[in-house]
């Protein structure tokens, strides 16, 4: 029996060394998967950010020219009146 096992013993120690490396080697793509994953889900989140940024920036920058030309077309005494309307502190 001890014989036995002195010969096969080593390729049954080779056959267990290879399975393990198996499973580590895919244990391993697993892992750099979800890593891959979760930086594509983050650039995902900053693009959405930016995005919704720019998107916020147009809206004020169009606001803004509303407000400019509304008060371009008033008359003056009219125009000094509304500034001062909305810029005095409470």
């Amino acid at each position: 029996m001890i014989a036995l096992l002195l010969k096969i013993g080593p390729w049954l120690a080779g056959l267990v060394g290879i399975v393990a490396g198996l499973f580590m080697r895919q244990q391993a793509k697993a892992t750099k998967a979800e890593a891959a994953q979760e930086v594509a889900e983050t650039k995902q989140e900053v693009a959405d950010r930016n995005a919704a940024a720019a998107q916020k920036a147009a809206q004020a920058t169009g606001e803004r020219g509303n407000v400019e030309n509304e008060i371009a077309a008033m008359p003056a005494a009219d125009r000094e009146q509304r500034l001062r309307d909305d810029w005095t502190r409470n």
